[in-house]
C-alpha cells in the first residue's frame, strides 16, 4: 500500500479498536468514582466554571453509573452504525464523566487525551473515508501529537528565557534537574525514593543529555503526523516517556499509554500475518 492507502486503512482499524478500548476506559472511570466516593465530600473542590455548574458536589454512584452506561451504549452502537451523532454524544459524555475527576482529590488523571481523540475524530467515519481523504487522518494525528509538541516547546522556551535573563531558577539543563523533579514528586507523595533510582541519578551528565534529548523529541512529535515510520517511532518514544513519568515522577499515564498504542499502531504491518494464516487454513 502507498502512504495514503495505509493511512486510511490504519485509521479505519483504529476506529473499531478505539471503541473496544473505550469500554475498558469507562470501566476504569467507574472504579475511580467508587474509590473517590469513599473520600470525605468536603475535600471535593470543583476547578472549572462548567464543572461547578454541573457538579457543585461530587456526583452519587447512581448518576455516575447512568452516565457511564449511556456512554457505553453509544460506544457499542457506534461500532455497528458509525454516526456523527454518536461521535458527538460520546465526546460530550466522556467530557462530562471526566469533570468531577479533573484536578480533584489530588488525583493524577490522563483523561484529556482520550477526550481530545474523540473530539478530533467526530467527522471521521470509516464508511466515508477514501484514500484521497488521508490528510483528514493526518490532521487527526497532528491534533493529538501537538499536545506533546506544545509541552516540549514550553519547556524549551522556559529554559531559554531563564538562560537569557540569567534567572536563578533551575532549568532542564542543570545536572540535578531530573533528579530534583523526581525527588520533589516522591516527597509530595510521602514515598521513599528507591535506592536503585538514587544510583541511576548519580550519572549527572547522562541525565542532562537524556533530558535535553527527551524534550527535543517531545517538541518534534508533530512530525509523526506526516510520515508513517516517524509516527511509529514517536509512538514508541511516547510509550517510553510515559513509562518513565509513571516510575520516576509518579504521574499515572497508564491509560494514555494504551490509548497511544491504539491510535498510532501500524496495523498495516499485521496484514501479511493475516494473509499467511489464511493461506495456511486454505492449504490444510
Amino acid at each position: 500500500m502507498n502512504y495514503p492507502q495505509l493511512t486510511v486503512f490504519n485509521y479505519k482499524t483504529v476506529y473499531y479498536v478505539l471503541r473496544v478500548f473505550s469500554l475498558y476506559w469507562l470501566a476504569v472511570q467507574f472504579l475511580k468514582f467508587i474509590e473517590l466516593g469513599n473520600r470525605p465530600k468536603e475535600i471535593y473542590d470543583p476547578v472549572f466554571g462548567f464543572e461547578k455548574i454541573i457538579f457543585p458536589e461530587f456526583p452519587g454512584i447512581f448518576m455516575v453509573t447512568g452516565l457511564i452506561v449511556a456512554c457505553g451504549i453509544c460506544v457499542i452502537a457506534s461500532v455497528f452504525k458509525p454516526s456523527y451523532w454518536f461521535n458527538v454524544i460520546i465526546f460530550l459524555l466522556m467530557a462530562v464523566i471526566n469533570l468531577p475527576l479533573s484536578a480533584n482529590f489530588g488525583v493524577h488523571h490522563d483523561n484529556h487525551v482520550i477526550i481530545l481523540v474523540y473530539f478530533l475524530s467526530i467527522f471521521l467515519l470509516p464508511k466515508n473515508l477514501e484514500n484521497k481523504d488521508y490528510k483528514l487522518v493526518q490532521y487527526f494525528y497532528l491534533g493529538v501529537l501537538m499536545t506533546y509538541t506544545l509541552a516540549g516547546m514550553g519547556k524549551l522556551l522556559g529554559t531559554a528565557k531563564n538562560i537569557i535573563k540569567h534567572t536563578p531558577k533551575l532549568t532542564w539543563l542543570d545536572k540535578n534537574a531530573a533528579k530534583l523533579n523526581t525527588y520533589d514528586n516522591y516527597w509530595a507523595a510521602d514515598m521513599a525514593i528507591p535506592d536503585w533510582m538514587k544510583e541511576m541519578y548519580a550519572y549527572e551528565n547522562f541525565w542532562v543529555i537524556l533530558t535535553v534529548l527527551g524534550i527535543g523529541l517531545q517538541f518534534l512529535c508533530f512530525l509523526g503526523a506526516f510520515n508513517r515510520k516517524l509516527l511509529t517511532f514517536f509512538m514508541l518514544f511516547l510509550y517510553i516517556f510515559h513509562t518513565y513519568t509513571a516510575k520516576f515522577v509518579l504521574a499515572d499515564f497508564e491509560n494514555t499509554n494504551y490509548l497511544l498504542l491504539v491510535i498510532f499502531f501500524p496495523y498495516h504491518m499485521l496484514l501479511p500475518l493475516f494473509k499467511r494464516s489464511e493461506a495456511k487454513v486454505l492449504n490444510t
